[in-house]
């Protein structure tokens, strides 16, 4: 039985002060909702009754068209139950929309072809992790059509600025997902709009007039002194102080969670002076690294000698999930409040680790992976600001100890 409620988004007012008009159509836990092209002043509205007040005529006139819409709903559940079909809430809505079957391009399919094109190339010019991302975008798009108009596809040519500010708000209320994340999913997408575009199926890309902006986000890393309390730890539990070895590996090479778990012995390279390189090309962007491997990362390869010599592997890496979550552990152990993360030790080793430590912009850049030096600057400006911080510090106890 289909349940039918009619209700305004009092959040987001028209120019002229009124409330758009929405309806929703849900069976168990599944619903559809869409806008009805109405809407009323919000004290006009009575949320008891799904209704606006029956006082005067244009009130009585929008009440009799929310009936209308109300049986048009219920009629149609009763002809599919006639014709013996499953009633669902996306069943009912394609035929109270008229939505017949498209002849023309359509977004999902052409993401479809996108995204198989894109499996072929893995691993050659393209990473693993952006096919899983875009596989995901594309699910995420499909999911909001089938919650909002009760599709599972549309028409290119029926993109506009509206639906994509309606995709926009549902990624951020309904997913939960946080500004840079949504401009993420929403510029995989607009990939997708340009392939139409240059194809010729649309004049323009709607989402290029959506104010996407990513915001600034602080990176947490280690200072030397919390590097240092958790090199000397001693830990009892084994899983534990093997994530405790690779955390400090990380840190000491720069490496990404992805990038260590797939480390082999071909990647320890002999330099001209007989110095260990780890020479590895980023799984996400395919550039290479050459990283000339400190003693104490050379300590940490050699504990796991017979790890290496039994599986090629240089260092027993657990899943990320359970990485992060022992790091936590970790953290809680060594007094360090900071969020430990497999990110947070990339970001160590290019700030504590080498910056700091008067490393180039230009090498660390190299090491890291970069394909431009502007892409490690932020990592300068972190330092900068650190440094600023402590020196504050310094200051207001001078300052205290004069006083």
């Amino acid at each position: 039985m289909l349940s039918i409620l009619f209700f305004v988004k009092r959040r987001k007012p028209l120019k002229d002060g009124s409330v758009p008009i929405f309806m929703r159509v849900s069976s168990h836990q599944e619903y559809v909702e869409c806008s009805l092209r109405r809407s009323t002043m919000p004290s006009q509205w009575v949320t008891a009754k799904g209704r606006v007040r029956n006082n005067t005529l244009v009130n009585k006139q929008l009440n009799e068209y929310l009936d209308q819409q109300e049986f048009r709903i219920y009629d149609i559940e009763k002809g599919l139950l006639a014709e013996g079909k499953q009633v669902s809430v996306q069943e009912v809505m394609r035929q109270y929309r008229g939505v017949e079957q498209p002849e023309g391009e359509m977004l999902c399919k052409l993401y479809e072809e996108h995204n198989s094109r894109m499996k072929e190339l893995i691993g050659k010019t393209v990473a693993a992790n952006t096919y899983k991302r875009h596989l995901t975008s594309l699910k995420l798009f499909r999911e909001f059509l089938t919650a909002t108009r009760g599709i599972g596809d549309i028409e290119v040519k029926a993109l506009d600025a509206q639906l994509m500010e309606e995709y926009q708000h549902y990624l951020m209320t309904v997913r939960s997902n946080n500004n840079n994340t949504t401009v993420k999913y929403l510029r995989n997408l607009s990939k997708i709009v340009n392939l139409a575009k240059t194809r010729g199926l649309i004049q323009t890309n709607p989402i290029d007039l959506l104010p996407l902006r990513m915001q600034t986000v602080e990176r947490e890393f280690l200072t030397q002194d919390e590097l240092k309390r958790l090199e000397e730890k001693q830990i009892g539990i084994s899983r534990l102080e093997q994530v405790r070895d690779v955390f400090l590996f990380c840190c000491l090479t720069g490496l990404a969670y992805v990038d260590v778990a797939s480390l082999s012995t071909e990647n320890i390279v002999e330099g001209k002076r007989g110095r260990q390189w780890l020479r590895k090309a980023r799984n996400k962007t395919n550039n290479m690294c050459n990283i000339p491997l400190l003693r104490p990362a050379l300590r940490i390869l050699e504990k796991y000698a017979e790890y290496r010599a039994a599986t090629g592997k240089l260092l027993p890496v657990p899943s990320n999930q359970k990485m992060n979550a022992y790091l936590k552990e970790l953290a809680t152990l060594c007094g360090i409040t900071k969020n430990l993360t497999t990110h947070c030790a990339r970001h160590t080793f290019a700030t504590t680790v080498t910056l700091a430590n008067g490393a180039s912009l230009e090498n660390v850049s190299k090491m890291l992976g970069h394909s431009s030096v502007r892409m490690t600057q932020h990592y300068a400006k972190i330092l900068n600001g650190s440094i600023e911080r402590d020196m504050d510090k310094i200051e207001s106890e001078l300052i205290g100890e004069n006083e």
